[in-house]
C-alpha cells in the first residue's frame, strides 16, 4: 500500500516536471507489463479451473447414473421382498440403456 502512494507520489511529481517524462514512460511500461504478466497467469489459472469443472461435472453425470440404476434395483428388490413381485417378474424387468449412459 505505501508502495503505492510512494509510486502516485512520484507520478505528481513527474507529471510536473517535464524533464521526468522518460522515467513516467519506463513506470507506465513496467505497470503494463506487470498487467500483461497477471493477466497471462489469471487466464490459465481460469482455463485449469475450467478443466477441472468439466472434469467434476462429468464424474457427478456418472455417479447419478449410478445412483439411477442402484435406485430402481432396490425399488425392485424391495417389490420382491413385500410380494408385490415374484422374483421371476423383477428379473425379466431388464434396466434399458437409454444411450446416454457409459459402460
Amino acid at each position: 500500500m505505501f508502495e503505492y502512494l510512494k509510486s502516485m507520489t512520484e507520478l505528481k511529481k513527474a507529471r510536473m516536471d517535464p524533464q521526468h517524462t522518460g522515467d513516467l514512460f519506463k513506470h507506465l511500461e513496467k505497470q503494463n507489463d506487470l498487467l500483461k504478466e497477471a493477466h497471462k497467469t489469471m487466464s490459465q489459472e481460469l482455463q485449469k479451473l475450467m478443466v477441472e469443472e468439466q472434469m467434476m461435472m462429468h464424474k457427478l453425470y456418472e455417479i447419478t447414473v449410478t445412483h439411477r440404476k442402484n435406485d430402481k434395483e432396490m425399488k425392485k428388490n424391495l417389490n420382491v421382498l413385500e410380494g408385490k413381485e415374484t422374483v421371476e417378474e423383477a428379473s425379466s424387468l431388464a434396466i434399458v440403456p437409454t444411450g446416454d449412459e457409459e459402460h
